[in-house]
């Protein structure tokens, strides 16, 4: 069980660079277009800047609850993505420290 934990852990720490880069994309881009902090969403990001994740996102709508999806694309991109970020990292460190 330990060595999952820590599995996952690493993956919480690990995948931060990303979801700062992401942050640090939509910045640029509300600041270079006519979207504003509010106004760009996740799936208005992935839809006209990324692109290669379209076939995921469809790929979660034919699994997944298409109402708890809406709600979850339809957030704000700089200010989720800086939420997840910010509790991905606590919750790797908090575990590696519970497990250790």
């Amino acid at each position: 069980m330990n060595t999952f934990l820590k599995i996952i852990a690493y993956f919480c720490i690990a995948t931060t660079p990303i979801q700062i880069i992401v942050v640090l994309w939509g910045i640029k881009v509300v600041l270079s277009s006519d979207y504003e902090v509010l106004t760009l969403s996740n799936i208005e990001f992935i839809k006209n800047y990324f692109t290669l994740l379209l076939p995921i996102v469809d790929w979660f709508y034919s699994w997944l609850w298409n109402v708890w999806l809406n709600f979850i694309f339809s957030l704000p991109l700089i200010i989720s993505q800086t939420f997840k970020a910010i509790v991905s990292t606590w919750l790797g460190f908090w575990l590696l420290k519970k497990i250790n």
